[in-house]
């Protein structure tokens, strides 16, 4: 009787599971990619607020060192994260998101996606670890706490580097993903591609 209770429990639970996994393996391709543009999107606005915290409030303090590396870190993050978009974008625009045959804008585009992606999630990884440690040595002599609220800032925090490094373990898993599948496209797009040259060659015979 409890083996019983316990199939009964169990099997809506695999049936709904397995459905699932054939509906992921269903819908790979628009998965993928609406990760990759949402994971874009993400980090464009990411860089847009990066300095938020503390832009106001150590570019009129002796914290100018770090101001200065901070700015020049997230004009360059700004900048590869908006080229990062358009691309994504065009490539959206090439039918990547759903088309079943890919041409070589496709792959070319989808390649690039990835690359731009994994430059993006590196260089983020690398200025955070430079510039945290610079915030975090920067005593209240240098910039009082009650500038943080005068500004609107709130308080010193290091969420930024923190949310910006989750980021990047999204984008560089986003990557990954594009690139087994552009490889598994190629792969599926020869064989069947030899499959229809043996069907005609055995017609014409």
């Amino acid at each position: 009787m409890e083996k019983n209770i316990f199939k009964r429990i169990l099997l809506p639970i695999k049936d709904g599971l397995l459905s699932f996994l054939r509906w992921i393996k269903k819908n790979r391709q628009p998965l993928i990619y609406g990760f990759l543009l949402i994971n874009a999107i993400i980090y464009f606005a990411y860089t847009l607020g990066y300095t938020t915290n503390w832009a106001l409030v150590i570019s009129e303090t002796r914290g100018g060192r770090f101001y200065y590396a901070s700015q020049m870190a997230n004009r360059m993050m700004a900048q590869i994260g908006f080229i990062l978009v358009l691309v994504v974008l065009i490539n959206m625009s090439f039918g990547s998101l759903k088309r079943k045959k890919f041409y070589l804008s496709n792959i070319v585009l989808s390649i690039l996606s990835s690359i731009l992606m994994i430059v993006s999630a590196c260089l983020t990884l690398y200025y955070n670890s430079v510039l945290r440690p610079m915030y975090e040595a920067i005593s209240e002599e240098e910039v009082p706490a009650y500038l943080y609220k005068t500004h609107g800032a709130g308080e010193k925090s290091y969420k930024v580097f923190e949310i910006g490094n989750i980021l990047s373990i999204f984008m560089f898993l986003s990557a990954i993903l594009v690139f087994i599948f552009v490889f598994y496209k190629l792969k599926a797009q020869k064989e069947r591609a030899i499959l229809i040259e043996k069907l005609v060659t055995s017609n014409e015979y």
